[in-house]
């Protein structure tokens, strides 16, 4: 009889293998790249237009009234290459500015989601070729195909880079500067928002959203690696940690009970916790810091003036 491990392909034997791992630690946990199947990056685009999540309507505010300052910055760069693409959004309102773009180059995780999101993008910015590539930003991408000549700017907008410890957030900044290269460009959001009590609304919407968006973890793992998560005995739970400036969220179980997959049986005791994700709400100099150990000058800084402290910096690759 075939196991669970003769039936998958290789991205879904990382998927039960990261699950198995994290669901055998004493902080239990699942990898939050994992969100993102097709269910859950429409998710996350709905958590991104409700009231309460202010990060997305901020950035897009922003990048409205400063796009045409971003293209006079990095007139000279002609490749934008956007790591954990999504929607791309926010890249249309750099593609209506007068950045010089002609390759885009999309990189997500999620197939479908991200071909299909090319392919319309493809038809509404004909004079932008398209080149989407399936992949894991945070591992090794295939190579990109470009020229020696072309100029890259690497485009991370939604604080995406709180989703890393700082330890991992310098790795994945020196991965970036080493993508780009010599004269490379990075334009990064990052929420530097303190507020307790924003930070909890923001995840916990009133509709449920987000809670939907961390339960389809344990959908997704039901459905594409056989476990046997009874969902109505988790709740979603969103956690400020004030030391490190961090949201956490949380999957609790409601109760004793147990929950088998890839032939090991795992125990949760009532009020056990799956760790999913991180978000944290880098101060402006610590980011910097960051920012400079990674190889990165900062060029210029936005900040938004209205509702957060959520900024957008546009840094460039140090010579050398």
């Amino acid at each position: 009889m075939d196991t669970i491990y003769d039936l998958l392909d290789s991205k879904h034997l990382e998927f039960l293998e990261d699950v198995l791992h994290g669901l055998s630690q004493q902080q239990k946990s699942i990898p939050s790249k994992w969100f993102y199947d097709e269910a859950g990056s429409h998710l996350f685009e709905d958590i991104t237009r409700t009231r309460e999540y202010y990060p997305t309507r901020v950035e897009t505010r922003l990048l409205h009234q400063v796009s045409e300052e971003i293209g006079q910055f990095t007139k000279q760069l002609n490749v934008l290459i956007e790591p954990g693409s999504g929607a791309s959004l926010k890249t249309r309102i750099l593609f209506e500015s007068s950045l010089n773009i002609d390759t885009y180059i999309p990189v997500d995780i999620s197939e479908a989601f991200l071909h299909r999101n090319a392919l319309q993008l493809q038809k509404d910015f004909p004079r932008i070729r398209t080149i989407p590539l399936v992949g894991d930003f945070t591992k090794s991408l295939p190579p990109l195909g470009l020229g020696a000549h072309d100029k890259k700017l690497l485009f991370f907008p939604g604080s995406t880079v709180g989703n890393f410890s700082p330890i991992e957030a310098r790795s994945l900044l020196r991965s970036f500067n080493h993508l780009v290269g010599q004269g490379g460009w990075l334009l990064i959001g990052v929420d530097s928002t303190q507020d307790r009590e924003q930070l909890l609304a923001a995840y916990n919407d009133i509709q449920g959203i987000t809670a939907e968006f961390n339960k389809n973890l344990l959908k997704r793992a039901n459905r594409e690696l056989r476990a046997n998560f009874d969902l109505e005995r988790f709740s979603h739970e969103a956690r400020y940690n004030e030391d490190d400036h961090l949201i956490e969220m949380h999957l609790v179980s409601d109760c004793e009970q147990t929950v088998t997959l890839g032939g090991k049986v795992f125990g949760f005791a009532a009020g056990e916790t799956i760790f999913t994700e991180s978000c944290y709400k880098y101060p402006t100099q610590d980011f910097l810091a960051m920012a400079d150990d990674s190889g990165w000058r900062m060029e210029h800084a936005w900040m938004d003036d209205l509702e957060s402290r959520f900024q957008i910096f546009l840094l460039r690759a140090k010579p050398g």
